[in-house]
């Protein structure tokens, strides 16, 4: 008959878990501040100006910048400027795009072609999420494009 096995001894552990913490608040990010001088209808015409440049590009931001009563609110008229220095930097992005998916399609001998199409969609999510943010009411930096815009004095940045 099998012998009862003595029991094992414990294990001596001295880990202590800590005490679990409340996470502290979401610090919004550095690189976007609320507007505080911002109407609804500010915010409307900014997220046109990103919205629209998936569709019919430079009509919405180039109203914005040339009718007098946009040109003296500072939220349309940064969102309006912004948005077209983004124009400028997808037209580069698609330019660049066609020239590899048909370097990629003629080297795979088309067979990449019905796959790659989806590169010429990439600034559209972008575009779409920068209307967001501009229809929420907030100043935000494009990452490399703002800082270039201000650098060429084409862009003023608000204060926060």
């Amino acid at each position: 008959p099998a012998e009862p096995q003595p029991a094992a001894e414990p294990i001596q552990n001295d880990f202590v878990m800590p005490e679990p913490t409340a996470a502290p608040a979401a610090a919004p990010a550095a690189s976007s501040w609320l507007a505080k001088d911002a109407s609804d209808n500010d915010k409307l015409m900014s997220a046109l100006a990103y919205a629209t440049q998936v569709i019919v590009p430079v009509i919405v931001p180039a109203v914005m910048l040339l009718a007098d009563e946009s040109k003296k609110r500072p939220f349309q008229k940064f969102h309006a400027t912004q948005s077209l220095g983004f124009l400028v930097a997808g037209v580069i992005y698609e330019v660049l795009a066609a020239i590899v998916y048909v370097l990629l399609s003629v080297v795979t001998a088309g067979c990449l072609a019905c796959v790659l199409w989806v590169i010429f969609l990439a600034p559209v999510v972008p575009a779409l999420y920068y209307a967001w943010q501009a229809y929420k009411g907030l100043y935000f930096k494009i990452p490399f494009l703002t800082e270039f815009m201000v650098n060429s004095k084409w862009l003023e940045i608000p204060a926060e």
